[in-house]
């Protein structure tokens, strides 16, 4: 089972609690490569606090997070109606940006914001990327920034096959939200994974 945590941007102290708790399993984050740059001088600059913890890997989450889509269309930075010629440079930067900051925690996957990408994946590998992560086979332990059900959890991870990641918003948790997610990784009863061995 692969552990993700999105929108990984600035040291928080929701921050630093999620990676000190999941110190001793692998851990994805996804994180917006425009906001690493922007807060790079910064003291809340989350990449000393990263390269601390080494079963922290960085993935990309998109380039800036910034909705793009029309109206009452579903949020997306990358909807359909933009050519990719447009977005694709960013990317390309993006990418660049983690690779220089994070070295080798940096593992070329791309999770679109709001796990929604309006073009084929195809365009991604051809730059580099060697996966790409959305709603597929992840469960959200917090729907609609709540909380997922006890029992439907249990259920989902005992019985459906196809999940392979929790996908969590750290700066999202509660305090009671860390400690279920402190006591399930010290129970064991899930088998965690890297994103790399998950490639």
């Amino acid at each position: 089972m692969l552990l993700r945590t999105d929108d990984l941007t600035l040291r928080t102290s929701k921050t630093e609690k999620f990676l000190e708790i999941t110190k001793d399993v692998p851990v994805m984050c996804a994180t917006q490569p425009k906001d690493i740059l922007d807060n790079i001088d910064d003291v809340d600059s989350v990449i000393p606090l990263v390269k601390k913890y080494k079963n922290a890997t960085i993935v990309q989450h998109g380039y800036d997070h910034i909705n793009r889509a029309k109206g009452d269309e579903k949020k997306s930075e990358f909807p359909s109606f933009i050519n990719s010629l447009e977005f694709l440079p960013e990317i390309i930067k993006g990418k660049k940006i983690l690779e220089d900051i994070f070295k080798k925690q940096f593992y070329p996957v791309f999770v679109p914001p709001w796990n929604r990408f309006g073009h084929d994946y195809q365009i991604l590998f051809e730059i580099g990327f060697v996966r790409c992560e959305d709603d597929e086979g992840v469960l959200d332990m917090q729907p609609k920034r709540g909380w997922i059900d006890s029992d439907y959890f249990w259920r989902k991870i005992q019985t459906d096959n196809t999940i392979h990641s929790l996908m969590f918003h750290h700066e999202w948790m509660t305090d009671e939200q860390f400690k279920f997610l402190e006591q399930l990784i010290e129970s064991g009863v899930i088998s965690w994974k890297s994103i790399s061995e998950s490639s």
